[in-house]
């Protein structure tokens, strides 16, 4: 659906925060138990991000957020506004029949939960091409999340990392260290990699297990103290990935 300005009155757009609350319920989130003063939505930084099309037709977005901020950010959404040759809006289908209809944006999460102050995550996104309400030459994107006032409970870090070429993939090997005040609900790995000009290319992401590969048990948490051997493959279809990052993540809670 093409975006048309229309000069109508319209009711003011819930906050952020507030169309979140109810689906954070459902999930049993909570946003670390505290007021809801104790968090405020806020720019986010895109600090790259790329849009290009896959070998079955979809479009993929995949780009970084950083954390410009002293505190914590949780729950960090980029909206993406796809966009035609002349720089016109292009609507997106709902996903599914019982949403019938068509959105002007399209929307993702940060890969990382938590990011916290100075660091960055990456976040990808993959959708139908047939889904997509004319051709696309390009995408506006922008980005917004929830500063927390204090620090999370939570915490995490990576260690032992190897990183072994294996064709055009890369095999990806260490150990996610839980190391906050509280367990870390829902650990992640999250693997980006980068081409020669430090352009994020490709994201995959492992939620940790009992044996550490795919093919485990997925677990729920990891007690402060607690440590996680993964290993896992980052694929690289475009051969374009000369380097790899990766990062530890959990649910903000």
């Amino acid at each position: 659906m093409v975006v048309l300005h229309m000069l109508v009155s319209r009711p003011p757009k819930p906050p952020f925060l507030t169309l979140l609350r109810p689906w954070l319920a459902l999930l049993g989130w909570g946003l670390m138990g505290l007021p809801v003063g104790a968090q405020t939505e806020v720019p986010v930084a895109i600090i790259s991000h790329q849009m290009r099309r896959t070998s079955t037709g979809s479009i993929l977005v995949v780009g970084e957020v950083r954390n410009t901020y002293p505190q914590p950010l949780c729950f960090v959404q980029v909206d993406i506004q796809y966009r035609d040759a002349q720089g016109r809006p292009v609507g997106v289908d709902r996903l599914t029949a019982k949403e019938a209809g068509v959105m002007a944006l399209d929307q993702v999460m940060a890969s990382r939960g938590v990011i916290p102050p100075g660091e960055t995550s990456p976040f990808v996104r993959i959708r139908d091409g047939r889904k997509i309400q004319g051709p696309v030459q390009s995408a506006r994107l922008t980005a917004k999340g929830l500063r927390l006032r204090g620090s999370v409970n939570g915490a995490a870090t990576i260690t032992n990392l190897q990183i072994q070429r294996q064709g055009n993939d890369f095999r990806l090997r260490g150990t996610y260290n839980a190391t906050g005040r509280a367990p870390n609900k829902n650990p992640e790995v999250i693997a980006a990699g980068y081409d020669a000009q430090g352009q994020i290319q490709v994201v995959s992401t492992l939620a940790l297990t009992d044996d550490g590969t795919w093919r485990g048990q997925p677990l729920k948490q990891l007690r402060p103290g607690q440590r996680q051997p993964f290993d896992f493959t980052l694929s690289n279809p475009t051969g374009n990935v000369t380097q790899v990052k990766v990062f530890p993540s959990f649910a903000c809670e």
